[in-house]
């Protein structure tokens, strides 16, 4: 392996062990604080850095001329809407005993895009991949019809994330372009919502303890640190073996579910095992294809 393709790894693998992590940073906060008021930090801090980063560094100029392209920001529009609610989604669900169904929406998340593939992008799929689809999709039904309920929270963070990553990909921006005028878009509305927190009592940017006025301040380092990293990564290594370390994200947060004494009910079981089918399939289909 080549130095910078293991320098790449090495990001990779940081980034998905942080994302893969983040519930720690949830439970963190005490009871008072919801998730709604730390994704509000989390969208704003992200902003408030980018805007100096990309000052100290003279790129604002060059970011904020996206403007000027009309059907880039509506892109980025419907993008900031898709990302918001697959950060507010999975931060509740970290916080209220949900954690395993969020990583089941991780684990759903690639072969949901092999979907989008097909529906949008008139993408054409080769045997093991409609193989891997079905099982994904025998995996859903099966959570409706023994467990007795759609996996809401999973579908809801599959299809927020793969729609976000499929109007990223049409969109003419870089990553941290794209991502400062995605926050950027929101960024009144999410400094309003924090000020109406606060003068009505609900926030805890003022009022919290100190070690949740620092979490709440540190916010945006949770979204831009491994971002860099994914960025970092996705520039040095080939995208079928990133495609593959992606899965130590669920896997850590699935992992951690357990540990923190979350239940599965058996249906429950059956419906990782025939997404986990799913995924070996469409990985050994990448490894086939790609020579990884």
């Amino acid at each position: 392996m080549a130095p910078e393709e293991r320098r790449g790894t090495l990001a990779a693998f940081g980034a998905f062990f942080f994302w893969g992590a983040m519930p720690l940073y949830f439970w963190a906060f005490p009871d008072t604080v919801g998730a709604f008021e730390i994704t509000l930090h989390r969208i704003f801090w992200t902003f408030v850095l980018f805007l100096v980063l990309f000052a100290v560094q003279g790129n604002l100029t060059k970011a904020l001329s996206l403007f000027k392209q009309p059907k880039v920001i509506a892109t980025l529009v419907a993008s900031t809407i898709l990302i918001s609610i697959n950060w507010m989604v999975y931060a509740w669900a970290a916080m209220n005993g949900h954690l395993a169904e969020a990583s089941l929406g991780y684990f759903i998340n690639p072969l949901f895009n092999v979907v989008l593939g097909v529906v949008i992008l008139h993408e054409k799929l080769n045997l093991w991949r409609w193989l891997a689809v079905g099982l994904a999709a025998i995996g859903v039904l099966n959570q409706i019809i023994i467990v007795g309920q759609p996996p809401w929270i999973a579908l809801t963070l599959a299809f927020s994330f793969g729609g976000y990553g499929l109007l990223r990909k049409t969109v003419a921006a870089e990553a941290g372009e794209g991502l400062f005028i995605e926050t950027l878009i929101v960024a009144p509305l999410m400094f309003g919502a924090i000020v109406w927190l606060e003068m009505h009592g609900n926030g805890h940017l003022f009022s919290g303890t100190p070690l949740t006025i620092f979490l709440l301040l540190i916010a945006g380092l949770t979204i831009i640190i491994p971002l860099t990293m994914f960025n970092f990564a996705a520039r040095r290594m080939p995208l079928s073996t990133l495609g593959l370390i992606q899965y130590i994200a669920p896997t850590s947060t699935f992992t951690m579910a357990i540990l923190v004494g979350e239940k599965l009910t058996f249906g429950g079981v059956m419906t990782f095992v025939l997404i986990w089918m799913g995924l070996a399939l469409y990985s050994l289909d990448l490894w086939r294809k790609r020579g990884v």
